[in-house]
């Protein structure tokens, strides 16, 4: 069977995937890598119907592909610029059929979880960007607090029901928007990612990333633009992934780095693409601000409230460096696939 693709240049071409499952990797710890593979080799969708691409992304050692059976179509290539911007980049550059799937080197996917992303993305036409439910396999029990931050390990259940918004029904922005971790893609909907990424990568990696093991937000600016531009992003319950997660992520310092971090990133992306919730702040009252929020959290009382704290300073932080130093992309229209191009609308 061959399915029909347009490149970012207009053309259209006939592919015989309908879908390509990437992975960025670098040095993926062995044991969660052979389980992500696994997964992958005990789908339902036909083998015939898509191909995994792995990304390296700087690793010491390749990572290897023994556990993927030689039924299963995959290639390899190295992106030596560091960070998941790039390495997303290159994989979107890099293959070419109708839907891309990006997994992380840790998330394995139920057997029927390529089926399912599949027949979603085929349902709704005009979702552009869309993501499911992944849930944790912890390899030591949890802390007590960990459902405060539940959120920066990228696990996500928003319920039973297949949901979609586009920008312009209004409202508030949903908190089940699609993120990095089993991110589906329309590759029609991508042709002025490209573009973003040739003209703005620099920003992207100021606004949105800090490396050092804090995250970044570069799913976010995806799927902001691809909002930006008219189409729609979606839940799709069926699609399920198990985040496998070791035990120095559980550790609190951790989560200090981190979410502060990641808060600070958001507010910064989301004013770039003009989905900002907050009016930025005056650098010069931030640190009384996120003293009164110390307060207000109660962050004294235990690993929880400071967590919430931290999060809180993040934001805070975020929305005073918008005040020192505005980043706003310009709106502009994709010069093909746009999401109007192929009428109707999809309601939630």
């Amino acid at each position: 069977m061959r399915f029909r693709v347009t490149t970012p240049l207009g053309t259209v071409l006939a592919v015989s995937e309908l879908l390509t499952v990437a992975i960025p990797t670098r040095d993926p710890e062995p044991g969660r890598w052979r389980a992500v593979l696994e997964g992958l080799a005990s789908q339902t969708l036909g083998d015939a119907a898509w191909e995994l691409c792995v990304v390296d992304n700087g690793s010491a050692t390749p990572p290897s592909l023994d556990a993927l059976p030689s039924r299963i179509g995959r290639r390899m290539f190295r992106e030596e610029k560091p960070g998941l911007l790039w390495a997303r980049l290159a994989a979107m550059k890099n293959t070419r059929a109708p839907l891309l799937l990006f997994l992380d080197d840790d998330t394995v996917p139920d057997p029927d979880a390529l089926e399912a992303a599949a027949r979603f993305m085929t349902a709704h036409p005009t979702v552009g960007a869309a993501g499911g439910r992944i849930v944790p396999r912890y390899e030591s029990p949890p802390p007590e607090w960990i459902s405060e931050v539940e959120w920066a390990l990228a696990l996500r259940d928003f319920g039973k029901e297949e949901l979609t918004w586009r920008r312009s029904q209004g409202g508030v922005f949903p908190v089940w928007t699609p993120i990095g971790a089993g991110l589906m893609l329309r590759r029609e909907a991508l042709d002025s990612y490209y573009r973003h990424v040739e003209t703005y990568g620099e920003r992207i990696q100021e606004v949105s990333w800090t490396g050092k093991g804090t995250g970044g937000n570069e799913d976010k600016d995806l799927v902001l633009l691809l909002l930006s531009n008219g189409w729609a992003v979606g839940y799709a319950p069926e699609f399920r992934l198990t985040h496998l997660i070791s035990a120095e992520r559980l550790r609190l310092e951790y989560f200090e780095r981190l979410v502060p971090a990641l808060g600070r990133m958001w507010m910064r992306t989301s004013y770039a693409h003009g989905f900002e919730a907050f009016s930025p702040v005056s650098p010069a009252s931030l640190r009384l601000r996120q003293a009164k929020a110390w307060w207000v959290c109660r962050a004294w009382r235990g690993p929880r409230e400071r967590l919430r704290w931290l999060n809180t300073c993040g934001h805070l932080a975020g929305l005073a460096a918008v005040r020192a130093r505005p980043v706003r992309y310009p709106k502009e229209l994709p010069l093909f696939g746009s999401a109007s191009s192929l009428g109707g609308s999809e309601r939630a």
